[in-house]
């Protein structure tokens, strides 16, 4: 064990309001769907009809992945940050030098950390990569009041610098999959988001991946042609999507 800056597990994510045609479907008794209500759909027996649109997880503080390259140990988590008055979720970014004691033993020191965070918004689901010429990214997810779910990324300089925040491919509805809702997980609901992160090296440029939303459609737009699919761009009960993108730092 050796000593860092805080970290704590991130607050639920907040994402713009927007179409939510999964959610509005359960919650629909007018008899929308060729005179049946749209939860039957679904359901048996009828839910509650009090679904909103839901707070993506931000996972807790543990490491999707880390990169060791000259000598150093990177990695990026999750964590808390208090940012323009606001509580949001934010990343905390470590290097650390590891190394072998004259007894055998693993040792290691923080040559250098630092946090990421967004005012009005959040940033979930860090995945780092560093390459040889000391160049590296941290891709993550941005939601929030502005935003979106969006795969975003900030660069690493050689001197070990982050920043600043940039946005991918923008997101253009909210989250709106089946573990959002009550009706088909129970109450609490935990909106399952992120386990797609990556970052990898490809000589000077590095690839990323991050979980953002592709499409947006209206309900009416959900019961038309083939049901849930909303011209082919989701399926019924899912509309993640994750954009890879090749940076040269």
């Amino acid at each position: 064990m050796i000593n860092s800056q805080t970290y704590v597990f991130p607050p639920k994510s907040d994402q713009k309001p927007g179409d939510i045609p999964l959610g509005e479907c359960i919650n629909d008794t007018t008899g929308l769907f060729f005179g049946f209500d749209c939860w039957e759909l679904f359901f048996l027996d009828e839910p509650a009809h009090d679904e909103v649109e839901s707070r993506p997880d931000s996972l807790d503080s543990r490491m999707q992945q880390t990169w060791y390259t000259n000598g150093m140990l990177w990695g990026a988590s999750g964590t808390a940050v208090w940012v323009d008055g606001e509580l949001k979720a934010g990343i905390a970014w470590f290097a650390v030098q590891p190394k072998i004691n004259g007894a055998g033993k693993v040792e290691g020191q923080v040559k250098q950390q630092g946090y990421l965070a967004l005012a009005n918004n959040n940033l979930t689901m860090p995945a780092i990569a560093v390459g040889a010429n000391g160049k590296g990214a941290i891709a993550f997810t941005v939601m929030g009041e502005d935003y979106y779910p969006s795969a975003g990324y900030a660069t690493i300089n050689a001197n070990g610098s982050v920043g600043p925040i940039h946005i991918a491919a923008a997101g253009l509805g909210p989250d709106d999959g089946f573990t959002s809702y009550k009706a088909f997980v129970g109450d609490p609901p935990r909106t399952r988001w992120g386990d797609y992160g990556a970052a990898v090296t490809d000589g000077t440029s590095i690839w990323i991946a991050s979980e953002y939303i592709a499409q947006t459609c209206t309900l009416t737009q959900y019961l038309t042609g083939a049901i849930g699919s909303c011209g082919g761009t989701r399926t019924a009960l899912a509309n993640w999507a994750t954009r890879i993108s090749q940076l040269t730092p």
